[in-house]
């Protein structure tokens, strides 16, 4: 994920979403559904993971849906897509069909970044959905924000790219040896290369038995290393900028054209709310932050 999201943030939006959708699968799929699902995924078929309600929020009743996604990425790309629904037995997870163009809406999407991801809205009314799993397993941990540092990878393979462009950029104007640039930059660069272990190390967790022994702790690591990787990238963006300048604001520019997908991408909901659930977790429970330091 961090080496697709370092080469193209949208096809790597696109590849985190299948890994997700795969994971959901294997975790809480009936046999017959998860068997079909992973042949499909062996045969080449694109799944993506929708959550997002629109202004018609999905609703289920049995396995018949009505309302719409927003912000569903890969249409016309994904097959399969995990939607989640509002049912009277709980929010429930389904497996659609996501090929149908009738029901997508790319212009739905009207951000300056991303575009290639081919996000937009998808029209649910009518549509009849597999049910993944039981009511309320979607928010269960350590499968919900346990895996955001599958985020923080792809956000850290941007950033990643995003200093390669603009060291690139800089090269080519024989400006390498710049002492200003190199100033602002690699600060970046080196906390780039300390990040990654520790994103690493929280999708061990997260998926390992140490995530399910203590599902609310691999959640609260995940979070810690997207926000952090989050920070390393917006601090890339403005570094960048500084050393770039005006070029990269061309519509064409490929460093600013990385820049606008990172800083698009990175903009996940409920930021505040996750760093203070970070804080509660390592500050103000009952094991020492020192603990955390050790695994």
């Amino acid at each position: 994920m961090r080496r697709i999201g370092e080469a193209d943030l949208s096809l790597g939006r696109l590849f985190e979403g299948h890994v997700n959708a795969r994971h959901l699968i294997e975790t809480h799929a009936e046999p017959e559904l998860r068997s079909e699902c992973l042949r499909q995924m062996e045969e080449g078929w694109l799944f993506g993971v929708w959550g997002a309600d629109g202004a018609r929020p999905v609703t289920a009743t049995g396995d018949r849906l009505s309302g719409a996604k927003r912000f569903a990425s890969g249409l016309g790309h994904v097959d399969r897509a995990i939607v989640s629904a509002t049912s009277p037995e709980g929010q429930r997870l389904f497996v659609v069909d996501a090929g149908d163009a009738a029901r997508h809406d790319p212009g739905g999407w009207r951000m300056s970044g991303m575009q290639d991801s081919r996000s937009g809205g998808f029209d649910c009314e009518g549509l009849t959905g597999r049910p993944l799993g039981g009511p309320d397993i979607y928010t269960r941990e350590p499968h919900f924000l346990g895996g955001t540092w599958r985020i923080a990878a792809v956000t850290l393979g941007g950033t990643t790219g995003l200093l390669e462009r603009a060291a690139a950029a800089l090269r080519e104007r024989g400006q390498e040896k710049a002492e200003p640039h190199l100033l602002r930059l690699a600060p970046i660069a080196g906390r780039v290369l300390s990040a990654w272990s520790a994103i690493l190390r929280a999708g061990e967790v997260a998926c390992g038995e140490d995530g399910m022994a203590a599902p609310e702790a691999a959640a609260a690591r995940s979070l810690s290393v997207r926000l952090l990787s989050e920070e390393i990238g917006q601090d890339a963006i403005a570094a960048v900028e500084r050393s770039v300048g005006l070029s990269m604001f061309d519509e064409e520019d490929r460093v600013g054209r990385m820049a606008r997908d990172l800083a698009c991408y990175m903009r996940q909901a409920a930021r505040d709310a996750f760093t203070a659930k970070v804080g509660r977790a390592v500050l103000m429970g009952d094991r020492p932050l020192g603990d955390w330091l050790d695994g």
